[in-house]
């Protein structure tokens, strides 16, 4: 999945799971006045609670030994109560306030770097990674040193063939896809394959092999996370999967497959065990696979991207094409391909949906496309969002918001075209981060889109405000989007904390504040079916 860019993905998808939105009207809407101490230092924890209302936790450091806590408490309406300011050692402090992660001002991780060398041969190296407490920002910050190559205690001869890996920077250990190289077979590394598992002392801990009948290319590799209980911001390795696609062309001779569309699908997990290794048929030799998505709730895997029309080249052959004519989902489930679809542009184009007062009519063009979010609903649709852009000599520029929507067997029902308001060059160089949120009775999907009106410099806070839009699930009708600006239209979320997690309630709760940090500011929506 996506760990983003300027504000979290993953953060907006696990706060906003349990609740839903209505784009209709604000409720309710409050700002506040926080210390200066406050202000210079770092908001380090939000939580609501049903019976009491809302507590806010700010945290700077008060001397080399003790850390100094202010505690703001509102009521349900975001009436204020009261400030309770605290100063604890750092190790008791981590006692009494369980989120407090503070591990010293500076702490090391050793473990592996990996790369290939020009040939594309497997090389290790030592690497050191260092994260330094920031309490201006309230976390972590990592450095990595690259340090001397290495081999492994466990060397026994052999060469391989870099493909690519895994890290895992709580553990130090690595895991590494590979082809083995055979010099009585020269297309040996792109048919016998090993993930190797290497711990931060370089032994060779595991490795599992596997192998393919015909020489393939690596299209598509994705690593997936396991939670770290005790640090909830770094997670652990959970698993990969591997897409190969045929190899062929000139210099192959008889060695390649020529069923150009014969892909593979392989999954290994947390334990580098093969769990699946299934043969499937593209609908073309040339898949680009953006993105795969682990349900978490059923561990079905999805498969997500845009394919070449032609059909006469093998996949290395394509790798330079941005021009597209169809997309392709497939959906693993039970060790077993559940489905697999095709749609081409003028299906895309027949299911456009726009908002009814928007005069412009974005849509996917089979360009070049980026992925901010997706979303499996309740009754098993399939949401893809993101935004066209194009490419300059100063990086992309991101311009219309649009989204899509499959059916349970991956059947597209509708596409979504929105004009986004802003246009300034941070919105054009970063792209919106984007959110979807199901109402509790399956009936809509609600899309949370983050405008980027600019940066301000205290802290070098990224300036976003909500707008939200509802999509009917059965119909794909798409209403207008409203937008939450706050007061004089200048208050912006939280980078940290853009949403308050609201359980016993049909609401949603905006938190943001003004420019400078110094006036916090919550936002109300009643949350209606």
């Amino acid at each position: 999945m996506k760990r983003t860019r300027l504000l979290s993905v993953s953060l907006l998808v696990a706060l906003l799971l349990p609740v839903m939105v209505v784009a209709q009207k604000i409720e309710l809407e409050k700002t506040y006045k926080i210390t200066n101490a406050s202000k210079r230092g770092a908001l380090s924890n939000v939580e609501y609670n049903k019976d009491a209302g809302y507590s806010l936790t700010y945290v700077t450091k008060s001397n080399e030994k003790m850390a100094k806590f202010q505690i703001y408490n509102f009521d349900k309406e975001f009436n204020f109560i009261n400030m309770v300011e605290d100063e604890q050692e750092f190790e008791k402090a981590k006692t009494k306030y369980k989120w407090f992660k503070y591990k010293g001002e500076e702490y090391s991780v050793e473990g592996m770097y990996v790369e290939k060398n020009l040939v594309g041969t497997l090389v290790l190296k030592r690497k050191l990674i260092t994260y330094k407490y920031d309490w201006f920002w309230g976390g972590y910050h990592p450095t990595t040193k690259v340090l001397e190559k290495v081999k492994p205690r466990t060397e026994d001869g052999r060469t391989f063939f870099y493909y690519t890996h895994a890290e895992d920077d709580v553990t130090g250990d690595v895991s590494i896809l590979v082809g083995a190289r055979d010099k009585k077979d020269q297309w040996g590394f792109s048919k016998n394959f090993s993930v190797l598992r290497f711990n931060n002392k370089l032994d060779l801990v595991k490795e599992v092999k596997f192998t393919l009948d015909y020489p393939q290319s690596l299209a598509f590799s994705r690593v997936f996370d396991k939670p770290n209980p005790e640090d909830p911001d770094n997670p652990m390795f959970g698993g990969m999967i591997f897409v190969f696609a045929p190899m062929g062309g000139p210099g192959m001779g008889k060695v390649e497959n020529e069923n150009r569309n014969a892909y593979t699908y392989v999954r290994v997990n947390e334990n580098l065990e093969i769990v699946d290794n299934i043969p499937f048929q593209s609908f073309s030799s040339y898949w680009k696979i953006d993105e795969a998505i682990r349900d978490v709730n059923t561990d079905d895997i999805y498969l997500y991207g845009p394919s070449a029309a032609g059909k006469d080249k093998y996949f290395q052959m394509s790798l330079n094409t941005t021009k597209f004519k169809a997309v392709q989902l497939m959906k693993v489930s039970n060790h077993q391909v559940a489905f697999f679809t095709e749609t081409n542009l003028e299906e895309f184009k027949s299911k456009l949906q726009l908002p009814p007062s928007q005069r412009k009519s974005p849509e996917y063009e089979g360009k070049r496309f980026e992925i901010a979010n997706y979303y499996i609903a309740g009754n098993g649709d399939f949401f893809v969002i993101g935004q066209n852009y194009s490419e300059s000599k100063e990086g992309n520029k991101y311009n219309d918001v649009i989204g899509f929507q499959f059916d349970n067997k991956g059947v597209l029902k509708a596409q979504y075209g929105i004009d986004t308001k802003e246009s300034n060059k941070y919105a054009k160089a970063a792209g919106a981060p984007q959110s979807l949120v199901e109402s509790k009775d399956g009936k809509y999907m609600y899309w949370l889109l983050l405008e980027i009106r600019g940066v301000a410099m205290f802290k070098g806070k990224v300036l976003t405000y909500p707008r939200i839009g509802k999509i009917e699930l059965a119909t794909g009708k798409v209403a207008d989007f409203l937008d939450v600006r706050g007061p004089d239209n200048d208050y912006y979320l939280d980078p940290k904390f853009p949403f308050i997690e609201m359980e016993d309630k049909n609401e949603i709760v905006f938190f943001g504040s003004d420019k400078p940090g110094k006036t916090i500011w919550f936002v109300k929506l009643k949350v209606e079916n």
